[in-house]
């Protein structure tokens, strides 16, 4: 089978990360992926390729831009896809639209998010051609009833319109590399001596809320002085969340990285994860969280409250209240607390979250669609 992967970018984390992970996980001969990109950052290209796809970049300069679409279309008429498998609402109207003028009969797409969360335009345009999926995925059943109302894990010989395939992680490779991760050098850096370490790893938007996560830390500094919050990722937000720490005076309790190298380090440092999201789909930060032990505070949300469970490993609370999550953060600063809970997380992620799954139904879900495609 050919599969075209189309994706909006390649940064690492969420949708470009699961399309990765697929490419790497998928040892069957018979299978062959192309990893087209439109636009924006394209890190993951060499670990693409290293894992074996084929990458094609239409260079977009912006949304919509003529001369990628061009490009795009030309694309889809020259070459004979089994599957067109879409990521993200924008990749998935153009793969919609141009893969099925260029011929092919099978377009897939995942819903990484909620649709409260997709920009107005490119939302407007995936429900108008949603009706081209042959089938549609949901990153985790509180995506799927976000959009249908009803939700139902992926089964082979369902043949559902809408089904659920979960967010998977290699958690074994990375709780790896976050053990062989050394933490000297980050501790130097941001000058973390002896605290109690949050650590949120997203990108800086609005969807995550990270305003809401200096302000719980503000909250928390009032009652205990051995706590600091790393702010890891990178986005448009990052010059108001540096602001917002400066206004506070935070600057010994916080710290704003912007884009690091990369995260294991942080991860290996960290004690607590910690998330304010007010929307997700089923966020891979979680996973790598917990893959790498560490107990999980975060906001009770559809997806989150499918990797998190209240009490077990972690806590969760209503988004947009800082004050209740300066509370659990500091329920999580108990040891007793904090170390069954960093228990739990490496238990549930790789009971419930393996990759092995996440590919396994993917590729029965393509030898499906080429089946009714013979047939």
């Amino acid at each position: 089978m050919d599969i075209c992967l189309l994706i909006n970018e390649v940064a690492p984390g969420g949708a470009p990360t699961v399309v990765l992970d697929i490419v790497r996980q998928t040892d069957d001969p018979d299978v062959s992926y192309t990893v087209c990109i439109i636009e924006g950052e394209r890190t993951l290209v060499p670990e693409l390729r290293e894992a074996g796809a084929t990458v094609v970049d239409f260079d977009a300069s912006f949304k919509f831009d003529p001369r990628a679409l061009w490009r795009m279309a030309r694309f889809f008429r020259r070459n004979d896809f089994d599957i067109v498998h879409a990521h993200l609402p924008y990749a998935q109207f153009l793969g919609r639209v141009l893969g099925g003028l260029g011929g092919t009969e099978s377009i897939v797409s995942t819903q990484h998010n909620v649709p409260e969360n997709y920009h107005p335009i490119t939302r407007t345009l995936e429900r108008l051609t949603r009706s081209l999926d042959t089938r549609t995925i949901a990153v985790s059943e509180g995506v799927e009833r976000a959009f249908t109302g009803q939700s139902a894990r992926y089964e082979p010989g369902q043949h559902r319109q809408w089904c659920t395939i979960y967010n998977g992680i290699d958690a074994e490779v990375f709780a790896n590399a976050v053990h062989r991760a050394k933490t000297e050098a980050v501790r130097e850096r941001w000058g973390i001596e002896d605290a109690i370490v949050f650590l949120n790893v997203s990108r800086y938007v609005d969807a995550k809320a990270q305003l809401d996560l200096i302000a719980a830390m503000e909250s928390l500094g009032e009652r205990r002085t051995d706590v600091h919050l790393l702010l890891v990722g990178w986005g448009e937000r990052e010059p108001a969340l540096r602001a917002a720490v400066e206004q506070r005076g935070l600057g010994n309790l916080v710290t704003v990285t912007g884009k690091v190298p990369t995260v294991h380090e942080y991860y290996a440092l960290g004690d607590v994860f910690v998330s304010s999201s007010v929307f997700e789909g089923l966020p891979i930060a979680h996973l790598e969280a917990m893959a790498a032990g560490l107990p999980v505070v975060a906001t009770e949300i559809a997806g989150v409250t499918e990797v998190v469970r209240d009490g077990v490993n972690g806590r969760l609370v209503p988004p947009k209240q800082p004050e209740e999550l300066a509370s659990a953060m500091a329920e999580s600063c108990d040891n007793e607390r904090r170390e069954p809970w960093g228990t739990a997380s490496s238990r549930l992620v790789r009971e419930q979250f393996s990759i092995e799954q996440t590919v396994e139904d993917h590729l029965s879900l393509y030898l499906e669609l080429a089946n009714e495609r013979r047939k």
